[in-house]
């Protein structure tokens, strides 16, 4: 028996001269969604470091600064602080999931050891308070 897919995904690599860009635009059309953020390494394993959290910012610093890209949740949407930081250090690829709308599911990140961070992004924001 063949079973359709109910999502049409599509895979994109974001080339390297607009990932400011592309990041910060990213943050303004995600901040407050929730997001899953899972490490994956070779020499680690993989685990999840964030779960079901709201999205901050994600911001890239170009090599002549830092070369870090930065993931940040906060608590509560609407407060404007950040709570936690999760840094990846010379990031070489960035790709991105979406479904057929072009709605983004998750962006995948690859340092230079090999090792990626997947940021999940979930369906729901969080209310002001925190609740749904």
């Amino acid at each position: 028996m063949d079973l359709e897919l109910s999502c049409k995904r599509y895979q994109l690599d974001i080339p390297h001269g607009i990932w400011q860009e592309f990041f910060a635009q990213l943050t303004d059309e995600h901040r407050g969604r929730l997001i899953t953020l899972k490490q994956l390494d070779q020499e680690l394993g993989d685990f999840n470091v964030l779960y079901q959290k709201p999205l901050f910012s994600i911001t890239y610093d170009q090599p002549d600064h830092s070369n870090d890209l930065m993931v940040t949740v906060n608590r509560f949407l609407g407060t404007r602080e950040a709570v936690y930081a999760h840094r990846i250090v010379s990031p070489q690829a960035v790709s991105i999931v979406t479904d057929e709308d072009g709605a983004i599911q998750s962006c995948t990140i690859t340092d230079e050891d090999y090792a990626q961070t997947v940021i999940s992004f979930q369906f729901q924001r969080l209310s002001p308070t925190g609740g749904f």
